[in-house]
């Protein structure tokens, strides 16, 4: 049996969703290179999906890190 040792509570907010393992590849890249902590979620339900796009990646990050990401991934972008 597992027992809660302590209780975290974090807010989150998406920042980016895709069925595309290279656009969710490049997004993880560019936070990880700029130290922002984000959160991915059904990342292996999608995949076993296959391509029926029912179950889109998606990409979290702390509410303080919101702004900050998604304007650094217009920034990247514009660069490609």
């Amino acid at each position: 049996m597992f027992k809660i040792i302590k209780k975290i509570s974090i807010s989150v907010k998406l920042v980016f969703k895709s069925n595309n393992l290279v656009e969710i590849s490049w997004v993880k890249y560019v936070l990880d290179s700029n130290d922002i902590e984000f959160f991915v979620l059904d990342e292996l339900m999608s995949i076993n999906e296959g391509n029926i796009s029912a179950i889109p990646i998606r990409i979290l990050v702390k509410d303080n890190f919101v702004n900050k990401a998604k304007k650094l991934l217009n920034d990247e972008l514009k660069k490609l």
